[in-house]
């Protein structure tokens, strides 16, 4: 919420919220001990810090307290650096900049003056859904700016000219602006043409208020995505030898170098999409993927040269091949699968400061794989080069994850 004063008399103090989570890895009981981790949230900012000891709560309050440096004048965000939202505001503008004589300066776009304002409660702007990930949270900021936009041409006339094509073209593309985050586009003054000499040529500037919005993904500073939950039931103590223990698990499983374990389906269900993240900071992870599609017959494996032939050849009520696998590379895997244009910033698995980025494969299928009894499963399993391997052989992340059509 935003700050609030209390005059009493040790002065005016002003009030900050902070949201802090709390979770508990391990059990009471066991051997090693519960251990407790978070997230603390700045709720006047919505800028978020995982914690793993209490000490980096206080350290992350301090900071937005008293140790963050200035930004530019208006509310501080959280989110993309200010200078690539400018970058980006910017950018979408200059396109429309109309080309300069050989002789003369190119045209420009400038601010004159620039703010940053707040989006919703916390810069929260709402919800998406995505294959890859399922809902995801977007958040997003503002920036109220003046801009200035200066052409040139070889006359007064030609770049009064200019000029009025430029303003002419901002008022027919209004609706592109707006879906490129324009929310305001307000004329505000022109000058007369001005003759400069050292360039043998005429100036002339246009300003216009503006409001930007942009956003991004809120990962809510998580290290990964949740494949599994591990569930302990003590229906009379704590540690009782009664206890019940499972692990939830739905249609995804994460690979990486310490681990890769299967992803197995079982009927009846119906296949009807791929999706994957996949982060790569070094070589491509070697080995083989192999996707089987087994059922209760006893009949022969076919075999198939690359994964769009097997999906084409197990997929629809009537398949071309009841029991079939393929055997692909690590790379030709994703591939087969094919990008989905979807980029997520997570963790920091190869630990090297700077937030992972992993890039999303979708495939869609066209005949969905139809599971019709639990003896009918698809299997999708990794074996590492030269092997055996509890993992990938290159430091990399995959989350791979089967979804309902």
């Amino acid at each position: 919420m935003a700050p609030d004063w209390d005059t009493s008399e040790a002065g005016p103090v002003s009030a900050r919220s902070f949201v802090v989570r709390v979770l508990r890895d391990g059990d009471a009981g066991d051997a090693g001990g519960s251990r407790w981790r978070g997230s603390v949230v700045d709720t006047a900012t919505g800028e978020r810090q995982v914690w793993r000891r209490p000490s980096d709560v206080a350290r992350f309050i301090d900071w937005c307290l008293g140790e963050r440096t200035a930004r530019i004048e208006g509310a501080a965000m959280a989110g993309p650096a200010l200078t690539d939202v400018v970058n980006d505001m910017l950018g979408e503008l200059g396109a429309r900049l109309p080309l300069a004589a050989p002789s003369l300066p190119d045209s420009n776009v400038t601010l004159e003056r620039i703010r940053e304002k707040l989006v919703g409660l916390g810069n929260q702007r709402g919800t998406e859904p995505t294959h890859v990930l399922g809902m995801r949270t977007l958040r997003g900021g503002r920036i109220d700016a003046r801009v200035r936009f200066q052409l040139w041409g070889v006359t007064a006339p030609a770049v009064d000219t200019a000029v009025t094509v430029l303003q002419a073209d901002l008022l027919d593309d209004r609706d592109v602006l707006r879906q490129a985050g324009f929310l305001r586009f307000a004329a505000v003054e022109t000058t007369l043409a001005e003759r400069v000499e050292s360039v043998a040529g005429w100036r002339k500037t246009t300003s216009y208020d503006v409001l930007y919005e942009y956003s991004y993904v809120d990962t809510d500073d998580a290290d990964s995505l949740i494949v599994a939950i591990p569930v302990t039931l003590d229906p009379e103590q704590a540690g009782s030898p009664d206890r019940e223990t499972q692990t939830l698990t739905d249609g995804m499983v994460r690979w990486d170098d310490e681990g890769a374990p299967a992803l197995r389906i079982r009927g009846p269900a119906t296949v009807g999409r791929l999706s994957a993240l996949v982060f790569t900071p070094g070589p491509v992870p070697g080995g083989t993927v192999v996707v089987t599609r087994s059922s209760a017959a006893a009949g022969p494996v076919t075999h198939l040269p690359d994964l769009p032939g097997f999906l084409d050849a197990t997929g629809g009520s009537s398949p071309a091949a009841t029991d079939a696998d393929v055997t692909v590379t690590f790379a030709d895997f994703f591939a087969g699968i094919g990008l989905s244009g979807d980029t997520l910033d997570l963790g920091d698995w190869n630990t090297d400061g700077t937030t992972d980025s992993y890039t999303g494969y979708d495939r869609c299928l066209d005949r969905p794989i139809v599971l019709a009894g639990p003896d009918d499963r698809l299997t999708v399993t990794y074996t590492a080069s030269p092997g055996p391997s509890t993992g990938l052989d290159q430091t990399a992340v995959a989350y791979l994850r089967v979804n309902a059509p």
